[in-house]
């Protein structure tokens, strides 16, 4: 696998990052791109990281090894071989062990000044925003100031802009900067990883396109230290995707969903208003009824604040959420975290529910399993 042609072009109402990507599977190459919508010029420096970042593991998938025709930091391309090391333990013999090569180790230069946050709207975000806010003022603390949205099913049209326009609310209620970045590498990549697996990784490639904006960006995590599955984004990984003057962060892996809304959501304005949690359904709107949304709802009900959140059902609908279809050994998972946390508040009512929907899905697999 090769990346050439490496270069910062202007469009019509920002800069792009783009390179050619060729590999066995496609001669005559592909275009990846990153675009930051009214960004300035220099928050996307000439250089491979981005790019290599997201095709270590289509690399590993084809089995080629991945040369940069670009400067790539030294301090990635050492700990790339510890993420890859991890992508092949992990997920085994479909993502082989390959070689890194690039035209020249990137020289070090001084780290911007921004801090990032990747930025959806949702739970685990908002959670990260939160308590950033309140540790502002702390001695060495280094506050968030640019809100980081990626769009990475380069979604148009007006339901796109209404989930835009509630970034862009938060951002601006925050004090942070709104950076909208499009990408093609989860289009591009689609038919060699599994997006569960990549996501950390095109997370990354994101702030690694955006160095000379950004010297430390969070991602926000999704699982809890005490049950953490393999999963792209992983307090083992997100850091190794770091460069010299860009320190990437996995944050939050402290706390359960339940945690996160009871200890900062719950109290908020800001979240009722603008949070969007459901994957089910078009962008900026919440439809309800899904696992995911009904694991929001039931959080927010122990937490004594659904009858607030303007984007959800103000009441939970416990047979909906007995009944749950959870699709996933990580929905699994997430929905027998509910259950233990809705026990140790004593919401019977929740932990039953939850429990039910955990173990109708756990009967279910066994059942396909054993067919």
């Amino acid at each position: 696998m090769l990346v050439d042609d490496v270069v910062r072009v202007p469009v019509a109402d920002g800069w792009r990052l783009s390179a050619t990507v060729r590999t066995a599977s496609w001669p005559e190459g592909r275009h990846l791109y990153f675009t930051v919508r009214g960004g300035e010029r220099d928050w996307l420096p000439v250089r491979g990281d981005a790019f290599f970042a997201a095709l270590v593991m289509p690399a590993m998938a084809l089995g080629e090894d991945l040369t940069v025709a670009a400067p790539v930091s030294p301090r990635l391309l050492r700990s790339a071989q510890t993420a890859m090391e991890i992508y092949h333990a992990w997920w085994g013999a479909r993502l082989r062990p390959v070689r890194f090569a690039v035209a020249e180790e990137a020289p070090a230069e001084a780290s911007a000044d921004g801090v990032g946050l990747f930025f959806s709207t949702g739970v685990d975000c908002f959670y990260s925003l939160l308590k950033d806010r309140d540790r502002h003022g702390r001695p060495g603390h280094r506050p968030v100031d640019a809100l980081v949205h990626a769009n990475f099913d380069r979604h148009r049209g007006a339901d796109y802009d209404r989930l835009l326009s509630r970034v862009r609310r938060v951002a601006a209620e925050s004090g942070c900067a709104a950076v909208v970045v499009e990408t093609d590498v989860r289009a591009a990549t689609a038919e060699l990883v599994h997006w569960e697996e990549f996501h950390g990784a095109a997370l990354a490639a994101v702030a690694l396109a955006l160095q000379g904006l950004l010297g430390r960006c969070l991602i926000a995590a999704s699982d809890q230290y005490s049950r953490l599955p393999p999963l792209g984004s992983h307090p083992l990984l997100d850091h190794l995707w770091s460069t010299e003057g860009l320190e990437i962060v996995h944050d939050g892996a402290e706390a359960t969903r339940t945690d996160k809304v009871e200890r900062h959501l719950a109290a908020s304005p800001l979240v009722w208003e603008n949070l969007g949690v459901c994957w089910l359904s078009r962008p900026a709107h919440n439809c309800g009824i899904c696992e995911k949304c009904l694991r929001t709802m039931a959080a927010f009900d122990m937490a004594g604040s659904l009858r607030h959140c303007r984007t959800l059902p103000t009441v939970l609908d416990l047979d909906r959420l007995r009944t749950a279809p959870l699709r996933s050994e990580g929905a699994m998972e997430s929905m027998r975290s509910l259950a233990e946390d809705a026990t140790a508040r004593g919401r019977r009512d929740i932990a039953e529910a939850a429990d039910h929907a955990h173990r109708s899905a756990a009967q279910r697999l066994y059942q396909g399993a054993v067919r």
